[in-house]
């Protein structure tokens, strides 16, 4: 997989973990299996999801928002398009 769709693919899993998405559904958008998502989550500053407030989880997803935009491309390819960054 090249490092470009590797990018892809982890910073949509960030942002759709941090709103409140699971791994099984992050697996259906991103065409990943469960473990595979478990692993990138894992492996991610945004793995303690389950101790971090609401408040903590807007703050990250809005820096995450910020950063989205690479020479005017999203980052995300266009999947999160029509997501809010805003926790569930």
């Amino acid at each position: 997989m090249p490092a470009h769709h590797q990018d892809q693919a982890k910073y949509t899993a960030y942002v759709l973990w941090l709103i409140g998405y699971s791994y099984q559904t992050i697996g259906k958008v991103l065409h990943l299996d469960r473990s595979q998502v478990g692993g990138i989550i894992q492996r991610s500053e945004y793995a303690g999801r389950t101790s971090m407030s609401r408040a903590q989880r807007a703050a990250l997803l809005k820096e995450l928002e910020e950063i989205r935009f690479d020479d005017g491309r999203p980052v995300d390819g266009g999947l999160l398009d029509k997501v809010g960054f805003r926790p569930l």
